[in-house]
């Protein structure tokens, strides 16, 4: 059972300074959407506004406003006359998040390769060292192998130097990161390999790197699309 159906009235058990230098409300969305993310709060549970109230030691107006903000995200929805529900949607309603993924990418290779300083690749060499370990190459990711994919992803992203589009993109990988848990369809050798690519073509700055960052997204959507959420064929791994 995960945190919010529980029915122990207790103190609050999700900290608020977690996530210090935001606003309660900014601060209460966070909290929640993590709990969305990583799986404690699974898809089609109800939020209970009053369950939430206690459970974060927080006002009933600012648990319903940052209940309102996951509905604008698309991770929450409302139904009449029953509540706010984490949203259950299809994979194919997904999907389209590898189309915002792939503009930003794009844009970010497409930066970096035209950058005339050196560019430190470090971050993404420590997150694809992860992705190569034997743990790794098991024929399903662990969360540290998801958690090190999109952190390749986010650090691409960020050494592009907009704080706007990383933030988008981190909103994206969010969803990335619940479809990967679910649907993991890729060979993750071939997917470890991929990723060392980007990284030895970022540092030859091919200009070809832009093509190799959508074609490898657009692979993972494709492979992400022709998957079902119960796939257990031997061999496989995850798309990013």
């Amino acid at each position: 059972m995960v945190p919010v159906a529980a029915r122990q009235p207790a103190a609050p058990v999700w900290s608020l300074p977690r996530f210090e230098g935001h606003s309660a409300t900014e601060t209460v969305r966070l909290i929640i959407r993590e709990a969305i993310v990583d799986g404690r709060i699974p898809p089609g549970e109800q939020l209970r506004e009053s369950r939430l109230v206690e459970m974060l030691g927080i006002s009933r107006g600012t648990v319903r406003e940052a209940v309102r903000q996951l509905v604008q995200e698309g991770l929450v929805e409302y139904r009449m006359h029953y509540g706010a529900f984490v949203k259950a949607q299809m994979l194919e309603d997904r999907l389209d998040v590898y189309v915002a993924r792939e503009a930003i990418e794009v844009w970010a290779v497409k930066t970096l390769i035209g950058k005339t300083e050196p560019v430190d690749l470090s971050a993404l060499d420590a997150a694809l060292a992860t992705m190569q370990t034997r743990e790794a190459r098991q024929k399903r990711p662990t969360e540290e192998t998801i958690a090190a994919d999109l952190r390749f992803h986010h650090e691409l992203v960020r050494l592009a130097g907009s704080e706007r589009l990383t933030r988008a993109h981190e909103t994206f990988a969010d969803e990335t990161r619940m479809l990967l848990r679910r649907h993991p369809p890729y060979p993750w050798r071939t997917y470890a390999q991929d990723h060392q690519q980007l990284v030895d073509a970022l540092r030859r700055r091919d200009p070809n790197t832009a093509e190799l960052v959508a074609q490898h997204l657009r692979l993972s959507a494709r492979l992400l699309a022709g998957n079902r959420a119960d796939n257990t064929e031997e061999g496989t791994a995850t798309a990013d």
